[in-house]
């Protein structure tokens, strides 16, 4: 019944109708419930959050000790970030937001946008290839005798041992466990993406994809982008549905934080504003962890197994040092 229900999930289409993934429509769902029902009132909002909390806690607590690759956290990404922009957009005249101050936040999320899909695109770049070895490239086979067989046997065992003595003293390369084949250094195999990663750093789940040499650094970015975009997101809305009070003023430009929202849920919409802005500041708070856990990770060069083993303390020269080996 169930991929009998999956198979009639289909829009139209040029050419004929596509199917869509089950995960797609679930995260659209679930995230528009989330944000529609948290606006009713304030309880709503408590009893919402704190479920989907949980739901998200436990089912990244499942999938990652399961090793399940799963689709359905980058598409709740994806639809948050699509609901926010989509009520933004309609909640721009309303919340009177200055035109430079939305413009701030269109380049600001778009070139976080812009960071999170190059990562994933440069992802497959961190991949270790097998062996571009072709046949013609392959030696003669020849028949051979018993004899010469276990002699050639007994001289290619002696020889991997022989190497794997070299091997395990060598820093340049070393042998992947589950592919069998030697890989450079600093190299990790992902049993979710199913190949050798360089310089792997973690397998992220939102963006379905590993970070890895080729786009630790848009990962970086995306992060630093994306938390000032969700900021200036939470404030703009938030100042404009609540009483705001000025905190400073600076260059000239006043900062503004908000003092009194217990009006908010008299008006749907204005309730629905100030949900968005609860639940980017929610974004903002695992970004953050996230931010802080590369910053110390990088810092440390302690982004994979023989990073801890080596690197698990440092001095400021060292961290310097990891830094520079990291952006040059």
């Amino acid at each position: 019944m169930l991929l009998t229900f999956q198979d009639r999930l289909r829009i139209p289409w040029r050419g004929g109708a596509k199917q869509v993934a089950l995960d797609v429509w679930f995260s659209a769902l679930m995230v528009a419930l989330v944000l529609g029902i948290a606006a009713i009132n304030v309880y709503t909002a408590v009893i919402m959050f704190l479920a989907s909390l949980i739901f998200i806690g436990y089912a990244y607590y499942y999938v990652s000790r399961s090793l399940i690759r799963t689709r359905i956290f980058a598409f709740w990404l994806v639809w948050s970030v699509a609901y926010m922009s989509v009520l933004m957009e309609f909640a721009v005249p309303l919340l009177e937001f200055l035109p430079e101050e939305h413009l701030i936040l269109v380049i600001l999320s778009c070139i976080s946008a812009y960071c999170f899909w190059t990562t994933y695109r440069r992802s497959q770049l961190n991949f270790v290839m097998q062996s571009s070895v072709t046949e013609d490239e392959l030696p003669d086979i020849t028949e051979v005798t018993a004899a010469e067989e276990e002699e050639a046997e007994a001289a290619a065992h002696t020889a991997l041992l022989m190497e794997s003595i070299d091997s395990s003293t060598a820093v340049d390369s070393s042998m992947c466990n589950t592919c069998h084949k030697y890989v450079p250094a600093r190299t990790v195999h992902c049993q979710l993406c199913g190949a050798c990663i360089l310089r792997r750093d973690h397998h992220s789940y939102w963006l379905n994809c590993c970070i890895g040499q080729w786009n630790h650094m848009y990962y970086l970015l995306g992060l630093i982008f994306g938390i000032l975009a969700l900021l200036l997101c939470a404030n703009l809305t938030l100042t404009a549905v609540c009483h705001p009070f000025l905190v400073v003023r600076l260059f000239g430009v006043a900062v503004m934080l908000p003092d009194d929202c217990t009006e908010v849920f008299d008006e749907y919409t204005l309730s629905l504003s100030f949900i968005v802005a609860l639940y980017a500041l929610l974004m903002t708070c695992y970004m953050l962890v996230a931010l802080v856990k590369q910053i110390c990770k990088i810092s440390r060069n302690s982004n994979t197994a023989s990073g801890r083993r080596n690197h698990a303390n440092g001095t400021l020269t060292k961290w310097l040092s990891n830094w520079k080996a990291f952006l040059f």
